[in-house]
């Protein structure tokens, strides 16, 4: 594995083709989690150790998925990294680790494997929209070609073993990215995020501990991977997002009946828009400009694209929330960065 230009990284499928329910739901995630038979997990892998699992499974990906791109993170430098964290290829886990580690990202953008996270294997399907079982579908395809090549971990009573109890079972993750700034605004929030979870997932910030709310962003996901109700769980996330953009589009429908909702909507997203071209806006300011923006463009009260506001949203919560653990000089590039691509984009749309 060679590392190359930024421009050679896919373009992630999520950001190019719109899927359903795009004015509520950004994107939707499956991910597998997968461990072979045989090594430790990664957390008590030593550097030796690690290395063979990194070889094994890259030779098996690659000639399950021929033509994917394979990326070994000590080859990568941080712009690389960045930019792979901003196309949603690679976790914050996968970034700071210490053991060697590669990622693999499929021809078309639609996904990516991430070896030596927290598991051996990591599968990630996403896609724009309310797309579920597009997601489900590939992942579980990404893991039966997978699963042909390589011996996984198992258990008769438990079923796939994982690094976290969390995981095992399964190993199934659905979710969704939702923009909810009409609920998060409205009185009825609390009761409606209660309501998901009941339904058996977790619902939290989008970029990590302490990120909860941020630009109106939530994430839900299934809680149960293990036992009699997890065969049944991803069904729960699916009516839970269904739920949180109907609740969602019920409270815009609201805002835009009061006196003025329109005007001042209109009023507060050319705002955003004329703030978002400000020469020295940081990427964590921009995040609220970015939701009042897209918020504006879903309710058509401007004209603009769904798809790249998701795609800004992404860059600016990796350089404000996800780099928070990388040095000073680097969080500083990043954000500068990050808004120069934003400011770009938005000057050739208007």
């Amino acid at each position: 594995m060679n590392p190359r230009s930024l421009a050679d990284i896919a373009k992630p499928l999520w950001s190019t083709v719109p899927g359903p329910d795009l004015d509520v739901v950004i994107s939707a995630r499956c991910r597998i989690a997968r461990n072979l038979a045989g090594y430790p997990f990664p957390a008590r892998a030593s550097p030796g150790t690690a290395q063979t699992v990194l070889r094994e499974c890259g030779s098996a990906i690659a000639n399950a998925f021929p033509g994917s791109a394979g990326y070994e993170r000590e080859e990568l430098d941080d712009e690389m990294i960045s930019e792979l964290l901003a196309a949603r290829y690679i976790s914050e886990r996968w970034r700071t680790g210490v053991r060697p580690a590669s990622v693999h990202v499929m021809t078309d953008g639609g996904g990516s494997i991430m070896v030596n996270e927290e598991d051996h294997i990591r599968i990630q399907s996403i896609a724009s929209g309310n797309a579920a079982e597009e997601t489900l579908r590939r992942a579980k395809g990404m893991e039966a070609r997978l699963a042909s090549r390589l011996v996984f971990a198992r258990s008769p009573r438990v079923g796939a073993l994982t690094s976290s109890l969390s995981n095992a079972g399964t190993g199934l993750r659905l979710g969704f990215l939702l923009h909810l700034p009409a609920l998060a605004a409205s009185e009825g929030c609390t009761e409606a995020l209660r309501a998901a979870s009941e339904l058996g997932c977790a619902v939290r910030g989008v970029f990590g501990e302490g990120s909860g709310g941020t630009g109106a962003l939530m994430q839900v996901s299934n809680r149960c991977t293990y036992g009699r109700y997890a065969a049944h769980s991803a069904d729960g996330t699916v009516a839970a997002a269904r739920y949180l953009a109907d609740r969602e589009r019920e409270a815009r429908g609201n805002l835009l009946a009061q006196r003025r909702g329109l005007e001042d909507l209109t009023a507060a997203t050319e705002g955003a828009r004329a703030l978002l071209l400000t020469e020295g806006l940081r990427a964590g300011e921009a995040i609220w400009a970015l939701s009042t923006l897209r918020l504006g463009i879903a309710a058509g009260v401007i004209q603009g694209d769904l798809l790249r506001t998701g795609e800004w949203l992404s860059r600016a919560g990796a350089a404000a929330w996800a780099l928070r653990g990388a040095s000073s000089s680097l969080r500083r590039y990043e954000d500068l960065r990050t808004m120069a691509i934003i400011r770009a984009d938005l000057r050739r749309e208007t």
